[in-house]
């Protein structure tokens, strides 16, 4: 019954205060900006810039954080395994937590990875979702956080959406920005080679055939 309340009371106070709640665009550097709560905080720790704040149902997050000078990727695949290290550590240090929803995404011909991670660890906070979205150039990593009570997860839903979706990159922040064969010709697609050899494999055999009926046209005429 007390859970039933305190559901009851959150719910009220969300739709109380959600006209009240009040974003504005704040750059983050030259090439993103991103919508946050007036009285957002911004920190800046060696170099690493920590923009936070809270939102009528939930906490808000972007972290800038720099790259190694040293580290080129070279390909699609390059960027998709860094994705992919960076949740894996972000999932090992969570506790017991999952992935959820895993995808690439496109904006203004970027790619970035969307994904949550569902962190329970059988405490008073009870079940937290932490919505990402992570958009890696050669310069910096864009790290875009909302975090919410699970229990709270169709009313967190328009907060949150309003937030991932609020985030702009300069029109001139492309692929080039995050691998260097980005649209450079890197060789035939595997499926498209695949393709072909089957089609190549196809043709012979007709030949094969044509040729082998006219020579028994040729044998009985």
């Amino acid at each position: 019954m007390k859970k039933i309340l305190i559901g009851f009371y959150i719910t009220i106070f969300a739709f109380a205060t959600a006209q009240a709640q009040v974003n504005k665009p704040v750059q983050i550097d030259s090439l993103v900006t991103v919508s946050l709560p007036v009285d957002f905080v911004k920190k800046d720790t060696l170099g690493q810039l920590v923009f936070t704040g809270n939102s009528t149902l939930g906490y808000i997050s972007v972290i800038k954080a720099p790259n190694p000078s040293n580290q080129t990727l070279k390909k699609e695949k390059d960027l998709n395994k860094v994705f992919k290290e960076y949740i894996k550590k972000l999932q090992s240090s969570a506790g017991n937590s999952s992935v959820m929803n895993d995808k690439d995404t496109i904006i203004n011909n970027v790619e970035v990875r969307d994904f949550l991670l569902r962190t329970d660890n059988n405490d008073d906070q009870g079940v937290q979702v932490r919505r990402f979205r992570l958009l890696y150039t050669k310069a910096a990593t864009y790290t875009f956080q909302f975090v919410y009570p699970e229990e709270r997860a169709d009313l967190a839903k328009k907060d949150a959406d309003q937030f991932f979706a609020s985030i702009k990159t300069a029109p001139s922040l492309d692929g080039t920005d995050q691998y260097t064969t980005y649209g450079k010709f890197t060789g035939m697609h595997k499926a498209l080679k695949i393709a072909l050899i089957a089609g190549g494999v196809l043709l012979i055999v007709i030949i094969i055939l044509v040729v082998r009926s006219r020579k028994k046209k040729q044998i009985v005429g």
